[in-house]
């Protein structure tokens, strides 16, 4: 007899969490959130994005990503010029908010790392793979 299919939500929500809680970390300690990381991941990857556009692309309430804005062009970590329309301002990573989103990066991946070291490469490997494609799909 075949074993009882899991339901999947509930087999990767003691995942999602963990995962969740190693990207609050890594943000927190180098002082920002883990939408504010995000955002300059969004940024960093598709430079000249407005901040509607942002926001869509992370299902990121339109109106709480300003303050998020605020405070990251506060430090300096991105700029926001105004846009071909004058409507939309568009949005640019600085050298300091490459150098920060890498750092985080790089702490989420440690995390990452600590939380998968029980299985071997292969499987990581097959995690990586389907996830990506399974994003990509629903993309």
């Amino acid at each position: 007899m075949a074993a009882e299919r899991i339901d999947l939500l509930a087999a990767l929500a003691p995942l999602t969490r963990a995962l969740r809680r190693v990207e609050d970390d890594a943000a927190a300690a180098a002082g920002i959130t883990m939408w504010q990381y995000a955002i300059l991941s969004v940024v960093a990857e598709v430079p000249g994005l407005n901040q509607g556009e942002v926001a869509t692309r992370l299902g990121y309430s339109k109106n709480r990503i300003v303050a998020d804005l605020d405070l990251l062009e506060e430090r300096e970590l991105l700029t926001r010029t105004p846009g071909a329309d004058r409507r939309a301002n568009v949005l640019r990573v600085t050298p300091a908010g490459r150098r920060l989103r890498r750092h985080v990066r790089t702490a989420i991946r440690r995390g990452e790392d600590q939380l998968l070291r029980d299985l071997p490469d292969e499987q990581r490997c097959a995690l990586a793979s389907a996830t990506r494609t399974i994003g990509q799909a629903l993309r």
